[in-house]
């Protein structure tokens, strides 16, 4: 067994003390700078046709322990449809269509013609959030090295 002992200056042992809390919100600071760039990029790479769902891509960030999750994403009812896609042979919630037939074509009960047709044919992705996440890749790596780096330099000044 080793035991360290410090022996020193209040201000030096409140700083080892209070070490562990800074690492932790640099951490998160870097997760919220992280997840604003995804979302940001996942807005403007999001098919439009009346904006809602390109509204609804958010982001979150918390703390579970000592674990850092960061969240972005849609709460959109046909987000993942449009981030993935749909194979053929499954009809889609005609209830769902029905606001976006109504808006569209002018006629809710279009929605019916409109799930038999992506039944028949499917439905092509059109990622939006995967290529925001690779794309910001490279500046979530520059994200999270300043804010460590921006913590070192607080300890020694």
């Amino acid at each position: 067994m080793i035991r360290v002992s410090i022996r020193g200056s209040e201000e030096i042992l409140s700083r080892l003390k209070a070490m562990p809390q800074r690492v932790t919100n640099a951490l998160i600071k870097a997760m919220e700078d992280s997840t604003i760039l995804i979302q940001s990029i996942a807005k403007v790479n999001a098919p439009v046709y009346r904006g809602f769902l390109r509204v609804s891509i958010a982001q979150d960030v918390r703390q579970e322990g000592n674990t850092i999750i960061g969240e972005v994403g849609s709460a959109a009812p046909y987000a993942d449809v449009v981030e993935q896609g749909r194979n053929v042979g499954w009809f889609p919630p005609v209830q769902e269509l029905q606001t976006w037939a109504r808006r569209k074509l002018g006629d809710e009960h279009l929605a019916f013609v409109i799930g038999r047709a992506i039944r028949k044919r499917g439905f092509r992705a059109q990622p939006y959030l995967q290529p925001a996440i690779e794309a910001a890749g490279p500046r979530i790596t520059l994200i999270f090295a300043n804010r460590l780096a921006e913590l070192l330099q607080q300890g020694n000044g």
